[in-house]
């Protein structure tokens, strides 16, 4: 695969460094790509040229005490540049969400223990390159729980689709889903030197 691509963006950080903005406009142009044969589950066609072109922009601070805050939002369009065997020119770019919104929040409780929250939120998409399946949006909420037992001990807790909400990631085929996970649970430890 080859390509070009161009970006433009800016960072704003406060004065105080307690908040940070950012955004960027892109474009990927790629020539020699693939995509999964819609008909066939683990097999992959050649699709011909394709352009992405978005924008994003992001924030992430602290603007009280003992609050993080992280959010984002990407907007990104990808299609067929040229009509191929697998594909006419302008489908869109199969498992590419046109919107996607994340935002993450972890706060202080007391001194040695911490929770956070996010959502992340997918708009629909197609699951193939022949743009006749699509994946329904989805909006999944994790959460986080987090205890430094020593100043080189920390214990933490994730818990991936916190509300057990069934939702379809993406697919391999047009008949073949891959169902992103119910409710899952995590136990970390993390010593320092």
């Amino acid at each position: 695969m080859t390509g070009a691509w161009w970006t433009s963006g800016f960072r704003r950080t406060s004065a105080r460094r307690d908040l940070s903005l950012t955004a960027a406009l892109y474009r990927l142009d790629r020539t020699n790509t693939s995509a999964p044969e819609p008909r066939l589950a683990g097999v992959v066609i050649q699709s011909g040229a394709q352009r992405t072109a978005g924008w994003e922009v992001g924030a992430s601070g602290s603007p009280l005490a003992r609050w993080q805050i992280a959010g984002g939002y990407v907007n990104q369009v990808a299609h067929i540049m040229a009509h191929t065997n697998a594909a006419a020119a302008g489908a869109r770019v199969p498992l590419v969400p046109r919107h996607t919104l994340s935002l993450w929040k972890r706060c202080m409780i007391v001194s040695r223990v911490g929770a956070g929250i996010g959502i992340v939120e997918q708009a629909g998409m197609f699951a193939a390159i022949d743009n006749t399946v699509t994946l329904p949006a989805f909006r999944r909420v994790d959460g986080a729980l987090f205890v430094a037992v020593t100043n080189a001990l920390r214990v933490q807790l994730n818990v991936e689709n916190l509300f057990d909400r069934c939702y379809d990631p993406l697919r391999t085929a047009k008949t073949t889903s891959c169902r992103g996970s119910s409710r899952m649970q995590r136990v970390s430890r993390r010593v320092a030197p």
